[in-house]
């Protein structure tokens, strides 16, 4: 016992080792990224995005724009795509390094965001001031840059459902091919709940896409790997990162749901109901911390190259995201959860999450009649995750509020979860075989 109890000390202590170099290497890494982003010239990048001025003016001429009429779960985010857009056309004579820290953009507190950025592309800067964002790490930068230094905005959109697609169509061959084939269409449910047309229009929403997509396809292509849960937790950890450096905040929680919904409904390995309640506690800490300590390095990064205090604006932010006030609105949970859920409650989103369900239920019955355990242990699972979403929106109460309209694709790790429950079962056939 005591040997054991060393053992568990030795391992414990190795792996946090190993968590604190991957971190290492991330930010190094991401700031080289982000220090190559801005060394690269700017001005192909204004001539490509001068060609679609009139589908920028068009589009952002109001607060909000839909791609579908009336349909809010197909609204962009334009507000926060001009700023990544400001970032990336901003030039100083400040070093590239300082640039990529503090991930300045000009704007104009008498416009919008979107205003700014249709003046920063005529090339007018009179009467802007300079901001900088830097307590978030703006991943975005270099393969954005790159895109359109080398296309227009429109063709990158083009380019962004097409890879999107691309993605899940080998997500599925990888995971017909690896033992995932049942839970291929609970991944295309989720995808169409997604909302392709707004994640392909949108430059800030596809990064998340890209990132589960991904991850589904190497948890499929180390499947047998990541049954260890050492590597499961190294697995998660890369993915907080990796989501912490591209996002600005969207619908993040979505890089851990669906990898880890997969993972916990697609093992071969036997597990008792106390080893996946624990595999899923491990995971979940892991993307946390990773996602976290990713965004205090970058706040540890800036507040030491710009010399000032980015914790102090950081933490003043995230008092703000999980108040429960907006505007001297009350905020309630019911009615921050309702606000979020109201956008999946469309006939064609319950018949899709519904129909599948329903044909399910023999092989649900008949699990319950034959194996009880294995029953339960489901439920426990599916149980968590749908908890997973409901805590999110409860801690980010005012974030959840405001931006509802991509906010509410956490709820899909929920829906998920329930029919990756669902069509996990053994099927009749094999019920009746034993």
């Amino acid at each position: 016992h005591f040997y054991c109890h060393n053992l568990l000390i030795v391992i414990t202590l190795k792996m946090i080792k190993n968590l604190i170099l991957i971190l290492l290497i991330a930010i190094v890494s991401g700031l080289a990224l982000n220090t190559i982003a801005f060394s690269l010239p700017v001005q192909p990048v204004k001539e490509n995005l001068k060609e679609n001025l009139e589908v920028f003016e068009k589009e952002m001429e109001s607060e909000y724009f839909r791609v579908i009429e009336n349909d809010d779960a197909t609204m962009l985010d334009l507000y926060t795509d001009a700023l990544m857009m400001n970032t990336m056309i901003y030039e100083s004579d400040q070093s590239n390094f300082v640039n990529a820290v503090a991930a300045h953009h000009y704007f104009n507190e008498g416009q919008t965001m979107q205003q700014s950025f249709l003046d920063l592309v005529e090339e007018k800067i009179e009467g802007k001031e300079v901001y900088a964002y830097a307590r978030y790490w703006h991943g975005y930068l270099l393969p954005l840059k790159l895109a359109l230094s080398s296309m227009t905005y429109l063709d990158f959109r083009i380019l962004n459902l097409f890879l999107q697609i691309l993605l899940l169509g080998l997500a599925v061959k990888t995971m017909a091919e690896q033992g995932g084939r049942k839970l291929v269409v609970p991944l295309l449910v989720a995808f169409v709940f997604l909302m392709p047309v707004a994640t392909a229009y949108c430059l800030q929403y596809s990064f998340i896409v890209y990132i589960t997509l991904i991850a589904t396809i190497l948890l499929f292509h180390f499947r047998e790997k990541l049954d260890q849960r050492k590597n499961a937790i190294y697995f998660f950890f890369i993915i907080g990162v990796v989501t912490n450096y591209f996002d600005l905040l969207t619908y993040p929680l979505i890089t851990f749901g669906i990898p880890a919904v997969l993972l916990l409904f697609s093992g071969k390995k036997k597990m008792t109901i106390l080893e996946s309640l624990i595999t899923f506690a491990a995971i979940a800490c892991a993307w946390i911390g990773g996602y976290a300590l990713m965004w205090v390095g970058k706040w540890t990064v800036a507040t030491l190259v710009l010399h000032e205090n980015i914790y102090l604006d950081a933490i003043q932010q995230i008092i703000l995201r999980t108040n429960d006030e907006v505007k001297n609105l009350e905020l309630t949970y019911s009615m921050v959860l309702e606000k979020n859920l109201e956008l999946l409650q469309r006939l064609p989103y319950v018949l899709l999450f519904y129909i599948p369900l329903i044909m399910k239920i023999p092989s649900i019955v008949a699990l319950l009649i034959h194996d009880q355990r294995l029953f339960i242990q489901k439920i426990l699972i599916m149980a968590c995750f749908v908890c997973v979403p409901l805590v999110w929106i409860l801690v980010l109460r005012n974030h959840s509020f405001m931006h509802y309209f991509y906010t509410y694709r956490i709820l899909i790790i929920a829906s998920f979860a329930i029919q990756c429950a669902a069509f996990s079962t053994p099927s009749l056939l094999r019920n009746a075989e034993e």
